[in-house]
């Protein structure tokens, strides 16, 4: 189904006239959908784009399947890019939503962006926090974006704990080509004694072998 695009400004007298009206037409889930996505509409051409991802964040938390057009509408009508550090971590926190269909509109959004993204990621994976560290290695993982592959290898390189360096060593089997065996080599050869690892290491080798 193609995305639902903003109608021209011009082309009608907009029924609102300050974004908390509008704001509180597009939450009443009783209004009809023309009404909520004018609503919708006047909220994203007025305000920024941390704004109106808090806005679904908070709005969209279970996935229904009648709110899918209110998310397709808002990620196909951002007329700008994501320019602050808050924009990107508000899409990286959308990637934690229990809803499956507005994580999958960041990830699509990020992949579109990711060379913005890639110096935040590039933190997050430098982190002192194991579990931040982690949460970089799957957004990796998961948007795919150009670049994204490199930085999972150099989280091979540099990453001690093994939580965070197998889930980097899963997402590599996916994305990863023959030419990551021999890294992937070396790290299991690090690991000589940790059955864990070698296990990991050589299922993400067949998968690669398998392309």
């Amino acid at each position: 189904m193609a995305l639902k695009k903003a109608t021209n400004p011009e082309a009608k007298v907009r029924v609102f006239n300050e974004i908390r009206e509008a704001q509180e037409a597009f939450e009443n889930p009783n209004n009809p959908e023309d009404l909520r996505l004018e609503a919708l509409e006047y909220i994203i051409r007025h305000k920024d784009i941390y704004y109106v991802l808090r806005m679904l964040s908070e709005l969209f938390k279970e996935n229904k399947l009648e709110e899918h057009v209110y998310i397709d509408f808002a990620f196909a009508n951002f007329d700008t890019k994501p320019k602050r550090r808050e924009d990107f971590e508000k899409m990286f926190e959308m990637l934690k939503s229990d809803n499956a269909y507005l994580r999958n509109a960041a990830i699509k959004f990020i992949q579109d962006y990711g060379e913005e993204a890639k110096p935040y990621l590039e933190e997050w994976l430098n982190d002192e926090d194991r579990d931040v560290r982690i949460f970089a290695i799957n957004i990796l993982g998961d948007v795919k974006f150009e670049g994204a592959v490199d930085l999972l290898r150099y989280v091979l390189m540099k990453e001690t704990d093994l939580n965070a360096l197998m889930t980097a060593v899963d997402y590599l089997g996916e994305v990863g080509d023959e030419t990551d065996i021999p890294l992937l080599e070396a790290v299991k050869a690090q690991y000589e004694d940790n059955d864990y690892v070698k296990f990991g290491i050589n299922l993400a080798i067949e998968r690669i072998k398998a392309k």
